[in-house]
């Protein structure tokens, strides 16, 4: 299994310009699971997840309650991706 590459609040926000406000909105309402709590590690779907949000909200004016309905909905596809994928047994 590979190792995912974790990452502290503070290279998130350096590296990939993310609002301190926006990684702490996806925290409290738990639309991302970090890696560890104390202290909070992302990894790179975390990342994704909150870039995906922030597009959500900001780009498309989508509200906080259809946020975890879209997630939901995106969680979904990705799994159906991933067993359309896999090898027949």
């Amino acid at each position: 299994m590979k190792k995912k590459n974790r990452f502290y609040i503070e290279e998130v926000v350096h590296k990939y310009k993310i609002d301190l406000t926006n990684i702490s909105l996806c925290l409290d309402n738990e639309w991302i699971q970090p890696i560890t709590l104390n202290p909070v590690m992302l990894d790179q779907e975390d990342i994704s997840r909150i870039l995906l949000i922030i597009d959500l909200k900001e780009s498309m004016g989508v509200n906080n309650e259809a946020v975890p309905v879209i997630l939901h909905l995106v969680d979904q596809l990705y799994y159906l991706k991933n067993q359309f994928q896999k090898p027949p047994r």
